[in-house]
């Protein structure tokens, strides 16, 4: 990726200023905000909604269902085990 540094941004503004003027400026400024905010918003979002969506997806996962029926049976004789030690 590329980055933007302070030089950069004072060319940028530069050119924004003579080619919109600096009555408009703050207001094209302002909107420009508003819409990174709401694009930043929707990212987030939808980066959410993907690690639920890949939640369930791996909760299908057949390994994954195999291994967590395997550890509560193990679980299920070491109870077992345990109580029949305290019953002795």
């Amino acid at each position: 990726m590329f980055s933007i540094g302070t030089p950069e941004l004072i060319v940028i503004a530069i050119i924004a200023l003579f080619v919109v003027g600096p009555r408009r400026l703050p207001e094209i400024l302002r909107g420009i905000a508003y819409v990174y905010k709401n694009f930043m918003k929707a990212i987030e979002e939808l980066k959410r909604e993907l690690e639920e969506d890949l939640e369930e997806v791996e909760d299908i996962n057949p390994k994954r269902q195999i291994e967590k029926k395997w550890k509560e049976i193990l679980e299920e004789d070491e109870d077992k085990e345990k109580e029949e030690k305290r019953s002795k």
